[in-house]
């Protein structure tokens, strides 16, 4: 039988907390140096402006083909010849998954081999975007089009384009940052009411952590970033700290027996994630085992979702048990508040316990 019991094995993390660190500072360079000198994020067109395209085709058995004559026409095969900067990841939705939404991004190639960004002005001073959209799904040499001829004229053909612009682009990137930082600030407020600030700055730079360890494995692994990877990070910023507060629970809980007034901070954090080290295990092999099950059985757009969930799952026990309590350690020592015990209340105890 699996034991994970370590309430009574005498682990020294907060001993070994800058081994971790640098492993976690290794992950973490290494998705940033990829992030903005290498690979880039995969950016979805709600951070970079771009078309969404939904196409549903009706009154045909037999679909396989479909997601390759789109990419066919999107890529080049198509009366203007233009080559669209297509994203990867194609969501499949509907009754037999007959509905699939493509991503473009805002930058085609025409028929020269030259990239022309569409979101600048046109000759009527509309949006170059708009006009693209609008031939996409032209009903006589659009998408529509191309697609009817393919399947038929018992086919019920359905194209539908989204614009979204570069200011929609950054309003959403705007909004997308608000919202994590307020989430973070609440956590903090929280946190530093219910233990103390320390506990609170430790419990935010953990958190940061995980979300810089998603940041990292997602453009290293190359996922697309959009709306659904900003929720991942919303959902594991939720879920981790929940995490980190039982750390915190078991370090007040220790603190305040008379018996252990006078344990050092670093023995009373090794006693604490001793204590809960089995709960955060299992708890986290409990969510992560459905997760990877979404990951491998889900459409494209759940796989877009556990994927990250995953990787904050394991950094956020990774930070939770290695990295909080052992920061929460090192800031009492820098502000010098490691050896602030309640001495007078020593006295008292002992008294009345001679007494």
């Amino acid at each position: 039988m699996l034991n994970l019991n370590f309430k009574d094995k005498n682990l020294k993390i907060v001993q070994k907390f800058w081994i971790f660190l640098i492993v976690s500072v290794v992950i973490i360079v290494a998705g940033l140096v990829d992030t903005f000198f290498v690979r880039h994020m995969n950016l979805g067109v709600e951070f970079e402006g771009g078309i969404s395209i939904n196409v549903d085709v009706g009154g045909v058995s037999d679909l396989s083909n479909l997601e390759g004559e789109v990419n066919k026409w999107l890529k080049g095969g198509n009366d203007k010849k233009d080559v669209y900067d297509v994203d990867g990841t194609v969501q499949k939705s509907g009754v037999g998954l007959k509905t699939l939404t493509f991503r473009i991004s805002a930058t085609k190639k025409d028929a020269s081999g030259k990239t022309v960004n569409m979101n600048v002005l046109g000759a009527d001073d509309k949006l170059e975007i708009v006009h693209t959209s609008e031939y996409i799904k032209d009903e006589e040499k659009g998408l529509t089009a191309h697609l009817q001829e393919v399947y038929g004229d018992k086919a019920v053909i359905d194209v539908e384009t989204q614009v979204i612009s570069e200011s929609q682009a950054n309003a959403t990137v705007r909004k997308a940052f608000i919202a994590v930082a307020v989430a973070v600030v609440v956590i903090l407020i929280y946190i530093a009411l219910r233990f103390n600030l320390l506990a609170g700055v430790s419990a935010i730079v953990a958190l940061l952590h995980d979300v810089l360890i998603m940041v990292a494995l997602t453009t290293i692994f190359q996922l697309p970033v959009n709306m659904t990877f900003i929720a991942a990070i919303i959902t594991i910023v939720g879920y981790s700290i929940n995490a980190t507060i039982v750390v915190f629970d078991r370090i007040r809980e220790i603190n305040a027996l008379p018996s252990n007034m006078e344990k050092t901070d670093v023995e009373i954090a090794n006693e604490a994630i001793a204590g809960t080290l089995s709960r955060s295990i299992l708890t986290t092999l409990t969510t992560l085992v459905m997760i990877i099950i979404l990951a491998i059985f889900g459409s494209s757009a759940i796989r877009d979702f556990a994927l990250p969930i995953i990787f904050g799952l394991l950094a956020g026990l990774y930070s939770s048990v290695l990295l909080s309590a052992p920061l929460w350690v090192k800031l009492r020592k820098l502000f010098r508040q490691e050896n602030k015990k309640p001495v007078k209340k020593m006295k008292k105890i002992k008294e009345d316990a001679k007494a």
